[in-house]
């Protein structure tokens, strides 16, 4: 476990909290045992709990794995009383990776965080977190400008509908992370002024407007993801409509070509076989025949 006092203001942070270690701390500050369920639970809906001598919090906060290149999320559990902050997650945020080392390192940054109390230091933290979203909707926006161009601007014929789809999954992800924590900021405002206090209300309106400016760079997002799908699936109908244009086409003009070679194929007496240079008439009228059909085909711009 993490963990940076100053001024009798402590930060205490756990990578991958077990029961035991969770134990401790309900024994050592007095939590409930309700949110030490909570924390144990695999999934719980973000949330916050007030108390006496303490509030509880349990957020959600978006992150890209490496390997799958899909958005995540992360949930973290904060307990906050008048002397401390208590963080307790899974590890993948660099967020709190970047926290750690700046107070670790330098004494004025811990006076900077810590000596406003603990109220103050949540807003950090919550800032921190929230701040660190707007990569992922730049990430986003890029992607999606990288897909367009793809779209209308290369010569190649690819299929870009699993990159499309992967996309608006990243989206959709996104959205329904960042939905509750709107209310939950908001909750959180009007929470015990003893840990939150009037002058932070507007510390957390930041943060709230941050949250809404991320919505809303999203839900553009989502319009233009599923314009991008239209377009593809329009592109794609329409080359196909193509293709089977032009093997309609050779279909048609193959037609009669091969009803005048199976008719003078056969093995049986017929008109005008015995007529020197037939073939070559044959031959002719077959090429007349073709080039009055293409002729026909682009008058009528099929071709």
């Amino acid at each position: 476990m993490q963990e940076i006092s100053y001024n009798e203001i402590t930060w205490l942070d756990e990578r991958q909290p077990t029961e035991q270690k969770l134990l401790e701390l309900q024994k050592k500050y007095g939590f409930h045992e309700l949110d030490i369920e909570d924390c144990l639970s695999v999934h719980e809906r973000p949330k916050v709990e007030e108390y006496e001598d303490y509030i509880f919090l349990v957020i959600h906060i978006p992150y890209i794995g490496k390997q799958s290149g899909r958005i995540l999320k992360e949930e973290v559990n904060i307990f906050v009383g008048q002397k401390y902050v208590i963080t307790l997650h899974g590890g993948n945020l660099f967020q709190l990776d970047m926290m750690q080392k700046k107070l670790s390192n330098s004494d004025s940054e811990r006076k900077e965080y810590l000596e406003h109390g603990s109220g103050f230091f949540l807003y950090e933290l919550m800032h921190s977190f929230f701040d660190g979203v707007f990569p992922l909707v730049d990430t986003i926006s890029r992607d999606l400008r990288v897909i367009e161009d793809e779209l209308f601007d290369s010569e190649e014929q690819s299929d870009l509908l699993k990159d499309i789809m992967k996309l608006k999954r990243n989206i959709i992800t996104m959205r329904s992370i960042l939905l509750p924590q709107r209310a939950l900021i908001a909750t959180l405002e009007h929470k015990n002024k003893k840990f939150v206090s009037e002058e932070l209300s507007l510390y957390f309106d930041d943060i709230l407007d941050a949250i809404e400016r991320q919505w809303s760079l999203l839900e553009t997002a989502k319009e233009l993801s599923e314009a991008l799908q239209d377009t593809h699936e329009s592109l794609l109908s329409h080359r196909t409509n193509t293709v089977i244009q032009l093997l309609t086409i050779f279909s048609v003009t193959m037609l009669p070509l091969t009803f005048i070679t199976g008719l003078y194929g056969m093995n049986v007496p017929l008109p005008f076989q015995d007529i020197p240079y037939m073939f070559e008439m044959i031959v002719l009228v077959m090429g007349g025949i073709l080039g009055s059909m293409f002729a026909y085909f682009v008058r009528k711009r099929w071709l």
